[in-house]
């Protein structure tokens, strides 16, 4: 029979309930730093402790990673993931492209006049807008990542990095799997790690040379034979597993100087010859003097297809959004 106490205390726990409400889920977003990016360090190599990074995972803007012997904090600013152990169905991250210039010596044009509370900013504009979690994940050596940038991108120990912090925040957020998008060298990377990971449902690559060498040697910077000592993502086609719930969209601007049309167009060739399901998006779009920057567009259509956005909906969406304003990240 129940005691004068239990009736008390469940009529109390009715009353907060009612007040309350249920339980809803809690999120967890990125919190602001005040600090600026320094693109002198961008150029001479960032370095941070592991003490150092755990100041910043309490902000969840950095998580810890170790591949072939070789530890980083990788930096990240991301909005609308449920907090640990989530689960959060789908997550969409973006790779950055290249931010240094010739020879390794200007990152002021990407890295220089803003620094992670710019980065939160747009993380929860970009899951405000589309619904879903949105990620920005630092490659190496830049928007505050440790290492060197400059001797590091393209090369397999980048790839190596990338890949474990995609375990690690997984396994921080119960992420179960990603709309994994990239611009240029974080496009590359991409296609690459498309060849390592079963959990990439959408997969978004602009203005990347996911076919390595092809594209090399278009540009005359190394010749037929020349040893290749960064990764190749065209080689790596045949260890691409099949699933035909991911969707694989390349977007390219045919005019582009930079990096060839051409071997954009061999990339997705060998997906479909592989029975993948890719789409080739040619966008005369990008108003850059080298037709490169096709930024929003790619990071557009990854969060849309993270959203669950038909592939005709993508489609269109890239030929009719309106002209994107300058933005700094890239």
């Amino acid at each position: 029979m129940p005691t004068f106490l239990n009736l008390r205390r469940t009529l109390v726990l009715a009353v907060l309930f009612a007040i309350a409400g249920p339980a809803i889920p809690s999120f967890a977003q990125s919190r602001p730093e005040s600090q600026f990016f320094d693109p002198v360090a961008v150029v001479d190599g960032i370095q941070l402790s592991r003490s150092e990074c755990a100041a910043l995972e309490k902000n969840e803007t950095a998580i810890w990673v170790e591949a072939d012997g070789q530890p980083a904090c990788l930096r990240y600013f991301a909005a609308g993931l449920k907090t640990g152990p989530g689960p959060n169905p789908i997550a969409a991250i973006w790779l950055n492209g290249d931010v240094l210039g010739p020879g390794g010596r200007n990152a002021d044009k990407r890295q220089k006049g803003f620094g992670p509370a710019v980065m939160v900013a747009q993380e929860q504009r970009l899951a405000d807008r589309f619904g879903v979690p949105s990620i920005f994940l630092g490659r190496p050596g830049t928007y505050g990542s440790s290492g060197k940038h400059y001797t590091m991108r393209g090369r397999p120990i980048e790839a190596d990095l990338v890949n474990a912090a995609l375990d690690g925040l997984s396994k921080r957020y119960g992420i179960q799997s990603w709309a994994l998008g990239g611009h240029s060298g974080g496009g590359t990377i991409v296609a690459e790690l498309l060849a390592r990971r079963d959990d990439v449902r959408c997969a978004v690559i602009s203005s990347g040379a996911s076919a390595y060498r092809t594209y090399l040697e278009a540009r005359g910077l190394i010749k037929p034979g020349d040893k290749l000592t960064r990764f190749d993502p065209y080689v790596s086609l045949d260890k691409i597993q099949a699933d035909p719930a991911r969707r694989i969209f390349i977007i390219g601007d045919p005019r582009e100087t930079n990096v060839p049309f051409s071997s954009q167009t061999l990339y997705f060739e060998g997906l479909v010859a592989r029975g993948h399901s890719a789409w080739l998006i040619p966008l005369r779009r990008a108003t850059d003097e080298r037709h490169h920057d096709l930024v929003d567009f790619g990071e557009t259509a990854n969060e849309m297809c993270a959203a669950g956005a038909s592939t005709e909906t993508i489609l269109a969406t890239m030929k009719t959004m309106p002209e994107p304003p300058p933005r700094l990240t890239n």
